[in-house]
């Protein structure tokens, strides 16, 4: 019986390890958990009492196979799900903690430049007729303004 507790725990174990590792889609972690999980259902399944000259051993793997993919597949999704949450969970944070530093921290804007207009009399020059026009003269360019 010690055995067989041992082979029992080493298996579960392995099976926790295999399922906590991340998948990148739904199906993939679905499929590995049902893989896991039959494995692990069809060795209890083994384990479990064979009956009298172990008559019930196929039927208790089968069985235990079929368990033991329906609970992988389901702990599979259901974990996924869980990182899925915290991934979004923490791109939301991540979003928030950004708003919020630049709230509290001034971002330097930029000043308007000093334009000054100047109006330019219609003259001849040579054999061309240039019309009054304004003519825009820039005084102070753009630059940073402190916070």
């Amino acid at each position: 019986m010690g055995k067989q507790k041992n082979k029992l725990i080493l298996i579960l174990s392995l099976s926790i390890l295999l399922l906590q590792t991340g998948c990148s889609s739904m199906g993939k972690s679905m499929g590995l958990g049902g893989t896991i999980g039959a494995g692990t259902g069809a060795a209890l399944g083994g384990i479990v009492d064979p009956g009298k000259n172990g008559q019930y051993r196929t039927r208790n793997v089968i069985i235990g196979a079929g368990v033991g993919a329906i609970a992988g597949t389901l702990a599979a999704a259901s974990i996924h799900d869980s990182n899925e949450r915290d991934k979004e969970l923490a791109y939301l944070k991540g979003q928030e903690a950004q708003r919020k530093s630049s709230k509290g921290q001034s971002v330097p804007s930029l000043q308007q430049p000093k334009v000054e207009a100047v109006w330019v009399e219609s003259k001849v020059v040579g054999n061309r007729y240039i019309e009054g026009h304004f003519e825009y003269i820039i005084t102070e360019p753009t630059r940073w303004e402190a916070p």
